[in-house]
């Protein structure tokens, strides 16, 4: 099981403000730290016209942290693949991966956010069509062998299987539980069989983004929760900016922190391992970019993932011995 960190999105909030020179320098340090401590990955995530600067750019956010770093692999988690021209995402894809010795990682999703659509001069309506023409342009267009690894975000089955009858990855979304997180999983797998195992004889991998910390005293896991469940209370803002996406977010906020915290895997370094070690999954990545941790719990965190948790997982994802 590999194990990255994210996600990277490079804000400077209301309640956690910072000039975005800082935000951008604070990536490379944290890539920096994360390569000299063993972690698999990072991973960076995109919205548009949000008020705090969420990322925007990803593939050029990306291409910093891989030239600040020697053997780090760095993802999008997610590139909004149906606001954007799908040819050149895969032509920048492919120039990240060679130039960077093969450590890009291309995840993309649908998007949700109609202002974002309306910025861009595009209609959500036509979102759907735009993500499986992307699509059909990164599966198809190049050659498996020297392209880098592509992820679908999905939070459905229909988008799970959208990936796998593609032979592309699946990324799923940090809060799910594990029973919806196997369900997904099962969709996408089947779909690779049914549509005949495209891309070779081993299935798709599967990636999982997690909401984690690593906390040994109550008090250290009361905390980590606490931001946790603020990272989605500053998140849900830009839920409630959006119209017509069929979630209250309004309505639907208690119980979908409820949830948030639920899923959240916390504790310590063996508690966390014996969790993920349940999953059916190639990539494990462990979101620890919320916004209200000090920035010194951060880089402890980081550290202890790469020196504690990175080897105590042993390359089938159970716990070694």
């Amino acid at each position: 099981m590999r194990i990255g960190i994210g996600l990277w999105c490079l804000q400077s909030t209301a309640t956690a403000p910072r000039s975005f020179t800082a935000a951008y320098q604070d990536l490379l340090e944290d890539a920096r730290l994360a390569d000299r401590v063993g972690i698999d990955s990072l991973w960076l995530s995109e919205h548009h016209g949000y008020y705090d600067g969420y990322c925007p750019a990803l593939l050029p956010a990306a291409a910093a942290a891989l030239a600040a770093t020697d053997r780090l692999r760095v993802g999008t988690g997610v590139l909004l693949l149906p606001l954007q021209n799908p040819e050149r995402v895969a032509a920048a894809a492919m120039s990240l991966h060679g130039a960077s010795s093969g450590r890009f990682e291309l995840g993309v999703g649908m998007g949700y956010r109609p202002s974002e659509f309306s910025a861009k001069g595009r209609s959500m309506i036509e979102r759907v069509r735009r993500m499986n023409e992307g699509l059909d342009v990164l599966a198809d267009g190049f050659d498996r062998s020297i392209t880098p690894q592509i992820w679908v975000g999905a939070g459905t089955e229909v988008a799970a299987r959208r990936a796998g009858r593609r032979g592309l990855g699946l990324y799923l979304s940090g809060a799910f539980s594990k029973a919806v997180v196997d369900q997904l999983v099962g969709a996408h797998r089947h779909a690779w069989e049914d549509a005949g195992h495209p891309g070779g004889d081993q299935p798709p991998p599967v990636g999982l983004l997690r909401n984690l910390w690593l906390a040994d005293t109550h008090l250290e896991r009361r905390r980590a929760l606490d931001w946790v469940r603020s990272s989605y209370i500053v998140y849900a803002g830009l839920g409630w900016g959006a119209q017509d996406t069929g979630v209250d977010f309004v309505a639907e906020f208690d119980a979908s922190m409820d949830e948030v915290e639920a899923s959240a895997v916390v504790g310590s370094t063996e508690e966390v391992v014996h969790t993920l070690s349940e999953y059916d999954v190639d990539l494990v990545v462990c979101r620890i970019g919320y916004d209200q941790a000090p920035r010194s719990a951060l880089v402890e965190v980081i550290e202890r993932i790469g020196t504690e948790l990175v080897p105590a997982l042993g390359p089938t994802g159970r716990a070694d011995p």
